[in-house]
């Protein structure tokens, strides 16, 4: 193996519980009561859609510049304190690193959200770039951005790099554009037996990955 991309949340470090209750918490410091519902957005429309459910619901009008900055300083006091990181990741990207490979996060989550946890957990030097949806302007369930991260690599094609992701979707992304895609267990993703069908390796943590596989 030569080239590996990351996903970071329920891939590196054990977040979505977090990342799904968000906007409970929210809510919840706010002292406003639970919602009704809320409709199923995807991840680059879930802080607008959230926020319209608030406010129709609820009936107040709290601006998104508000809500983002509440958003921005939560998820980031919880990637400086608390956020670890999931079990066997670190002796895994240090394994790797050893052997040469090159390494780039690709994530959902913004730069500034994330780097604390970077930071505090001693990631930064493994990889050689982190590649964000919101700054490259597209999410994971277009193959560009995965591309985008196998070039900037070095890469010359998807079969040479090894994509690890938690979510079905991006996973099914990356394996449908070619990528070398590997699942990883997490207690937020509802789509195992897809992950295990779609993956060409599909793991709970980092040990049980099969180098013997990878035949490139």
């Amino acid at each position: 193996m030569k080239y590996a991309i990351f996903d970071f949340d329920g891939t590196l470090v054990d977040s979505m519980v977090m990342w799904r209750s968000v906007g409970k918490t929210f809510l919840n410091q706010q002292g406003y009561p639970p919602l009704k519902f809320t409709k199923q957005s995807s991840n680059d429309t879930w802080e607008q859609d959230f926020l319209a459910a608030v406010n129709e619901q609820l009936g107040l009008n709290i601006t998104y510049e508000y809500f983002f900055n509440w958003f921005s300083e939560y998820v980031k006091e919880q990637y400086s304190i608390h956020i670890p990181l999931k079990d066997t990741a670190y002796n895994f990207l240090e394994t790797l690193y050893n052997n040469g490979v090159k390494m780039c996060i690709c994530s959902s989550t913004h730069r500034e959200m994330m780097q604390p946890a970077l930071d505090r957990l001693n990631l930064s030097g493994f990889f050689e770039f982190t590649c964000h949806c919101n700054e490259f302007g597209k999410e994971k369930n277009d193959s560009s951005i995965f591309i985008h991260c196998m070039e900037k690599l070095g890469a010359s094609c998807p079969d040479e790099v090894c994509v690890f992701e938690d979510a079905f979707y991006a996973a099914n992304t990356a394996r449908n554009a070619g990528f070398y895609t590997v699942g990883i267990y997490d207690i937020t993703e509802h789509k195992i037996e897809q992950m295990k069908e779609i993956c060409h390796q599909y793991i709970t943590d980092y040990t049980q990955f099969d180098f013997e596989k990878v035949k490139f």
